[in-house]
């Protein structure tokens, strides 16, 4: 048992010493990179409301936008330390994804708006019921507002 805690945590001091971060999902792949997750998305959103390429461009921007700005907001956390705050950090995710919903829908036909706002409570419900994956910790997202 110990032997097995030692290989663990050396594993995890490993990936820490390298930049690596453990896959969350415990199947051993690695965390997928903003651009692959960006594009992943926006396909997502594409297929489900069918946006035309224009809307495909300006939606991808929007995100990439997001997460430019979440990525420096992770930054500033982690310099300011412990005193930031986990709720503070919620609140600012929590504001930023508004933006990013507002921002879109901007860009949708009446007709998508529909199938947006169907889109973001099936998003919503996922998050509420995501628990981090195996073992995880993640616990429930915080519903959107408007």
């Amino acid at each position: 048992m110990t032997v097995l805690f030692l290989s663990v945590f050396s594993l995890a001091q490993a990936q820490r010493n390298t930049g690596q971060r453990p896959s969350r999902s415990g199947n051993g792949q690695p965390r997928m990179n903003p651009s692959e997750w960006i594009e992943r998305r926006t396909q997502r959103l594409a297929d489900a409301l069918s946006l035309n390429e224009d809307q495909v461009t300006k939606v991808k921007a929007v995100y990439t936008k997001n997460s430019e700005g979440q990525r420096k907001a992770m930054e500033k956390a982690r310099a300011e330390g412990q005193e930031y705050g986990r709720e503070k950090m919620r609140e600012q995710m929590q504001a930023s994804r508004i933006r990013q919903d507002n921002e879109i829908r901007a860009l949708l036909t009446d007709e998508q708006k529909v199938k947006f706002e169907q889109y973001l409570k099936e998003r919503d419900e996922r998050m509420r019921n995501w628990q981090g994956g195996p073992g995880g910790t993640g616990g429930p997202g915080v519903p959107r507002q408007n």
